[in-house]
This record gives C-alpha cells, sequence and structure tokens, in this order.
C-alpha cells in the first residue's frame, strides 16, 4: 500500500462487496474485539451474576482485558496479519510474541511487566520488519510536526491552564512516562487502529472517509466500556479526536509518532 492509495475512490460510491480483503481482515478483526468486549464488559458479569460496577473495577477483568483483547487482538492481531506464514512459525518471531501477550495479561498483576510486550514489539521490528503497520524511527519533520500537534492538542479542550502555583512537572513526567511505557492503550490499541484499520481501510474509505470510520469504530470501543459511563466520558469528544489523530497518521504514517504524541499530551495536561 502506498500512501497516493488512500486518496482513492471514496467510500459512498462502493459496497462492502468491493472492500478489499485486507480490509476485510482489518474489520473482522475489530469485529472479533468489539464481540469479546461486550462478552468480558457486560454479558460475562451478567451470566455469573456478578455486581457490573465491581467487575468494571476488578482485576480479573483487568487481566482478561491484557491478555485477550490488548494482547491477544491489539498486538498480535496485527502483527500475525501482515506477517507471513513462514515467519510467524519460526520460534524466534512466535516465542517473543507470546511473552508479551503473557505480559499484557500480567500487567494487572504487575504493571511494569507492560514493558516486556513494548520490549518485544521493538524487538519484532528490528528482526522482522513491522514498517507496514507505521511502525518506523520518527526522523522526518513531519513526525517531530505530528508528535507536537497532537501532544498540545488536549491543551485547546482544557482550556488556559490554573495559576502557575499548582505546576507539578515531576508528577507530569511520571504520567507521560506510565502513558508511554505502561499503558497499552497507548501502543497496541495505537497499533490496533493506526497501523493496521487506518492503513488497511484507506483505499476503500478514501482520505477523507477513513478518518470519521476509525473515529466512530473508537468511540463504539469506548462505549461498549461501563467504566467510560461512570466516569462520565465525552464520547464527541472522542469521535473528534480519534479523527483527527487518523487525519495526522494518514499524513505522517508513523504510529510511533502517534505513541510519542500520546506521551506527551498526558505530560501536558498533568501539568497543573
Amino acid at each position: 500500500m502506498t500512501p497516493g492509495e488512500l486518496g482513492g475512490t471514496p467510500m459512498s460510491s462502493q459496497s462492502m462487496i468491493g472492500m478489499p480483503k485486507s480490509a476485510r481482515q482489518a474489520l473482522w478483526l475489530w469485529v472479533t474485539f468489539f464481540c469479546l468486549a461486550l462478552v468480558l464488559n457486560g454479558t460475562l458479569p451478567f451470566a455469573t451474576g456478578s455486581d457490573l460496577h465491581r467487575w468494571t473495577y476488578s482485576r480479573a477483568k483487568d487481566v482478561l482485558f491484557g491478555l485477550v483483547l490488548y494482547g491477544g487482538l491489539f498486538m498480535a492481531g496485527p502483527i500475525l496479519l501482515v506477517k507471513d506464514r513462514t515467519v510467524v512459525r519460526r520460534p524466534g518471531f512466535w516465542v517473543p510474541l507470546v511473552l508479551g501477550v503473557a505480559a499484557l495479561g500480567a500487567r494487572a498483576l504487575f504493571r511494569p511487566s507492560a514493558l516486556v510486550a513494548l520490549l518485544v514489539l521493538g524487538y519484532l521490528h528490528l528482526r522482522y520488519d513491522l514498517s507496514s503497520l507505521g511502525v518506523r524511527f520518527p526522523s522526518r519533520a513531519r513526525d517531530v510536526a505530528a508528535v507536537t500537534f497532537l501532544g498540545l492538542l488536549p491543551l485547546t479542550v482544557g482550556g488556559l491552564p490554573p495559576p502557575p502555583s499548582s505546576w507539578d512537572p515531576n508528577a507530569a513526567l511520571r504520567a507521560g512516562l506510565d502513558r508511554l511505557l505502561l499503558n497499552p492503550a497507548s501502543t497496541t490499541e495505537n497499533l490496533f487502529y493506526f497501523g493496521l484499520l487506518a492503513e488497511r481501510l484507506g483505499p476503500w474509505a478514501g482520505r477523507w472517509g477513513t478518518p470519521l470510520v476509525i473515529g466512530a469504530l473508537y468511540t463504539a470501543h469506548e462505549m461498549s466500556n461501563p467504566e467510560y459511563w461512570y466516569e462520565s466520558m465525552n464520547f464527541a469528544i472522542v469521535f473528534v479526536g480519534v479523527a483527527l489523530t487518523t487525519m495526522v497518521y494518514l499524513w505522517s504514517r508513523n504510529s510511533v509518532a502517534i505513541w510519542l504524541s500520546s506521551g506527551l499530551a498526558r505530560f501536558v495536561t498533568r501539568l497543573w
């Protein structure tokens, strides 16, 4: 796939029948995720007679989410889709991948284990090349611009900061590093939604339709989790933010830049 392919025929002029096989595979992976998310978020506690609020914030749910969704579908899923079977069968490939998935499952019990998954992604890229998922060193001016724009974008939502007496750079730095290194929402989620879905749905949805599709898919993802309803998440802002992020990704084609921007965003929003 080349960047120019994203400017092809708009989604409105094609049917689902005309969707490329690679796009169908990516979309079916998202459908699989969404169905499993519904099961883990609501069906499972309902079937077992558990209190939904308690289950939502339970460690058991966190373990299942880390292992099945973040590890199995968001991390392993995209990599397995883009790699040939001869590569996947190699112990040097599947052993570290399984280790990374297990590490995300263990994150609920020992948060630093998420570092293992991050190191596995780095290893797999260096040895087997994950550039088809947008994994590349941010060395271009547009990469720096993407990190800066998305990293500072949350300040436009929060408005002007409070008085400087509440300035806390140490806490902000810890929050930013935690987001980058220990939170799979900034690593495997970005790999899944931008490196896989945006790349593969692009030729079908078009340059302008792709951000809307990714924004809608991600918003549905967030809405499936009772936790965000309890916390009164503004889903309209989620949609706009993800759509804008998708536009920036399609411009930079660098999922590492998106990852870095999420850490910067967490840093700047925790300074005050």
